[in-house]
């Protein structure tokens, strides 16, 4: 994958079965080709899926097509559509029509000659839920025709890329030594997924391994690139992190709100440096939340793991290091769904793993489990402190060890219909970089270095290019 200090061609293997490069299940294989330390790699982004796209240039940009050719000049318009297993290219230009092909699959669309400034616009795109019109992008098209659908992707120099990654993926109102650390995070996370390629491998669907949304890394182009962004990434330029030598996957999140969690209770497996981290402490807009769901409403989102059922109770099971929940069981009647914390919270739209569940209202009593990871206050005899309940021994009415993994409360019923309540902290699977935790990291002195070492233990960063 990548462009070693020795130029060799390396290969990433991701050392714990059970992640994968999609934060869900599947190939824990990555690749990329052997570059050169003076030239820029360059990474092939995903940008839409879409019937139609039309696109404008800044400059002279030609077309090619295996055996086709055309120069554009700036000023036009191209319009490509999926026809019959081809792509319908129209070019034109101060509304007349210069050029109509039916094309092979991919098409490329790239500067005539190198230029800082050269971009090609998104006017307008078809049938797309994710659309970019308006915006610029640096660097090259290239779209490719799949089963009927347009594949919209962007061939860009990475260090590109990034300028508009850190500016889309954290406030850059926020500490330099912040913005630093996530550059060397997002530079370290395209490597790892194999997103290098040069323009020969650009020709292929496959290649696309990165996109450009929060499934991977948010990606807005030449449009939303901050100037501090830019000067972070220009000032930790080519450096990534490792481990044994080999880049890290480089997770990251909004805010873990006091501890990161181990990656072996949010996707499975065992990575040294994904293991849980504790914060200094910080508040941010994701440090205490709350969300209710009127109990019909919840089995509409809960339908598909419990068709034609009315939930009694949710519970939180397996908690991780910092109390984050591994899986989730779901009661109705004499049935019961588990399934993982992850989907759980991507069904509901929670904000994190990390929550406290309440059933309250119907005429029931109020019944709820704190998370490990809810504080207590005790009484040692001189003071009163937090304690999170992952540290206190918990016993059931016979006197064991509670093992549930949080502790139950009840209380008398309320009026009022059925209602499940979520209380939590953090946003974010909680894996890797805090993005508030590294700005309160900066705020108190500690610089990018530190910062990433401190999320990363055991890694070192190296200046790949």
């Amino acid at each position: 994958m990548a462009f070693a200090k020795t130029l060799r061609q390396v290969t990433v293997i991701v050392l714990a079965a059970g992640l994968a490069l999609s934060m869900g299940s599947g190939g824990l294989l990555s690749t990329a080709a052997a570059g050169s330390r003076d030239n820029e790699p360059h990474v092939l982004v995903g940008l839409a899926k879409t019937k139609s796209v039309s696109l404008g240039f800044s400059q002279d940009y030609r077309l090619a097509a295996g055996q086709t050719t055309h120069q554009i000049p700036p000023q036009s318009s191209v319009r490509l559509e999926s026809r019959r297993g081809k792509i319908s290219v129209t070019v034109s230009s101060a509304a007349s029509v210069t050029f109509e092909a039916q094309l092979d699959s991919p098409v490329l669309i790239s500067p005539s000659y190198e230029s800082s400034t050269a971009y090609f616009t998104i006017r307008d795109q078809g049938n797309t839920s994710t659309g970019f019109p308006g915006q610029e992008f640096r660097g090259s098209a290239v779209i490719f025709e799949d089963q009927g659908t347009l594949t919209v992707a962007n061939l860009v120099g990475l260090e590109e890329y990034l300028w508009s990654v850190v500016s889309s993926e954290m406030p850059c109102s926020w500490p330099k030594q912040a913005l630093k650390a996530q550059a060397v995070v997002s530079r370290t996370y395209a490597v790892y997924t194999g997103a290098i390629t040069d323009t020969a491998d650009a020709t292929n669907i496959d290649a696309i391994r990165i996109w450009a949304n929060e499934s991977h890394q948010v990606y807005r182009g030449k449009t939303n690139e901050d100037p501090r962004a830019v000067e972070a990434c220009m000032e930790t330029k080519g450096q990534i992190l490792t481990y044994q030598g080999m880049p890290v996957a480089a997770y990251f999140h909004a805010d873990s709100a006091g501890m990161t969690e181990s990656v072996r209770f949010v996707w499975g497996g065992d990575i040294p440096y994904l293991a849980a981290v504790e914060e200094i402490p910080h508040e941010s807009h994701h440090s205490q939340w709350e969300v209710a769901f009127d109990l019909e409403i919840l089995n509409q989102k809960l339908s598909g793991v419990l068709p034609g059922s009315r939930i009694d109770m949710i519970s939180g099971c397996q908690p991780g290091d910092s109390g984050r929940w591994f899986c989730v069981d779901i009661k109705a009647g004499n049935r019961t769904a588990n399934v993982r914390a992850t989907q759980f919270r991507y069904l509901l739209e929670l904000k994190s793993t990390w929550f406290s569940i309440f059933r309250k209202g119907g005429g029931r009593d109020t019944i709820g489990q704190l998370n490990p990871g809810h504080e207590i206050y005790v009484d040692n005899g001189t003071s009163v402190q937090p304690v999170p309940l992952k540290q206190c021994i918990m016993l059931n009415s016979g006197g064991k060890r509670n093992t549930l993994g949080g502790a139950w409360v009840i209380a008398p019923g309320q009026p009022g219909p059925a209602t499940f309540v979520f209380q939590g902290r953090g946003y974010g699977h909680g894996v890797g970089l805090s993005q508030w935790g590294a700005k309160a990291m900066a705020e108190r002195g500690d610089d990018y270095k530190q910062i990433l070492t401190h999320y990363y233990p055991l890694t070192h960063i190296e200046a790949w290019w």
